[in-house]
């Protein structure tokens, strides 16, 4: 699929923004990312990416950067909203090195 030369508008530079406008830009469209923030900056909050979110980063060529930056999680756990006990834990580092 070819862009070449058509003029886009992306509203937003949030994670589906900016991916959508790099994926039109890497197709040759000619890219314009409205935000109404100042600045793009870090806010505080964390993103898990999932495997098949890491497969689309990966074919976007994302993966290196993404890895500088990432903190590989070790476990996911499961508690009971009105205790807080534990419910279920699945421990991430038993896991192939693909499937995390």
């Amino acid at each position: 699929m070819t862009l070449n030369g058509l003029k886009v508008t992306v509203v937003g530079a949030g994670i589906g923004g900016l991916t959508a406008a790099l994926v039109l830009h890497g197709h040759g469209a000619k890219v314009t990312v409205l935000e109404q923030a100042e600045a793009i900056t870090e806010v505080g909050a964390g993103l898990q990416v999932s495997p098949n979110g890491m497969a689309v980063l990966r074919t976007l060529g994302l993966e290196p950067a993404l890895q500088t930056k990432a903190v590989r999680g070790q476990a996911v756990e499961l508690r009971d909203f009105a205790r807080g006990r534990l419910v279920s834990r699945l421990d991430l580092t038993k896991l192939g090195e693909g499937a995390a």
